[in-house]
């Protein structure tokens, strides 16, 4: 087992959580506590079923990339395997880990679900294996925690299927020196969105993204497609000023590195 980066993922369970108005609402509601908090206590969650618990803790236990960035130094090039992760898992369910959850003014010490657990390791992502080609450009780019979070960027599974896209991109903003590490996680967010499958196909998407911003939002113009495509599943007319100028501002900046 790969204590290095099991000893990283229980540093990262075991951290404080803060509940949002929004969690705290659906665990009061779903336990029937007054206080969120006294349905966290030992025992409560454990009678309930584990798709239930999921749902309820999930908010809490769904890494970030900074988290997936952590675990980048810890990581062999091509991942580790299932049954190394299912031993992850195993090992760091048994150690029975608890960490401590706040609400306003109170707190509670919550025992990490075994769900939790699970979640939390599946989404850090750790079997997909980088490109050794995305890894030397990327060693040529950045360095020390940016290139940790460079490499979470380029270990999504979505690159797992297109990975030409992934080259072609990196390759072209090496080619006219325009890489950024901020545009570089757009990237893979939008394509995660978005799902092109090859190079004029993803020119094709940021040309709608930005279309689709720029369309009088007096008289919106309902498409379907662009409104599954959004990035983060968010429409244009639900966002504010401020992320449509900064989706512009990305969309644009790729689209000037592709053609």
């Amino acid at each position: 087992m790969n204590n290095a980066l099991t000893n990283i993922i229980r540093e990262q369970l075991v951290r404080d959580r803060f509940l949002s108005a929004r969690n705290a609402g659906a665990i009061s509601t779903q336990l029937n506590v007054d206080d969120p908090l006294l349905g966290l206590k030992p025992g409560v969650l454990k009678h309930r079923e584990e798709y239930e618990v999921d749902l309820l803790v999930s908010p809490l236990f769904t890494p970030s990339m900074e988290d997936r960035a952590q675990c980048e130094p810890s990581l062999p090039l091509e991942g580790i395997t299932l049954e190394e992760e299912r031993n992850i898992i195993s090992h760091l369910v048994s150690a029975n880990l608890q960490c401590k959850v706040f609400f306003g003014d109170g707190l509670t010490e919550m025992t990490i679900p075994e769900v939790a657990v699970e979640r939390h390791v599946h989404l850090l992502r750790l079997s997909v294996p980088v490109n050794p080609d995305v890894q030397a450009q990327l060693q040529r780019l950045v360095t020390g925690p940016d290139l940790s979070l460079a490499m979470s960027y380029a270990r999504s599974q979505i690159w797992v299927r297109i990975p030409d896209l992934l080259v072609l991109c990196l390759n072209k903003m090496v080619e006219k020196k325009t890489f950024d590490l901020e545009k570089f996680g757009f990237l893979r967010d939008f394509v995660r969105s978005y799902h092109p499958k090859d190079g004029p196909a993803l020119i094709q998407s940021l040309h709608n993204l930005v279309e689709s911003y720029h369309t009088d939002s007096t008289r919106p113009v309902y498409n379907p497609m662009l409104e599954d495509y959004q990035v983060g599943a968010i429409r244009s007319a639900q966002c504010d000023e401020t992320v449509q100028k900064y989706r512009i501002q990305m969309a644009n900046a790729l689209l000037e590195d592709l053609q």
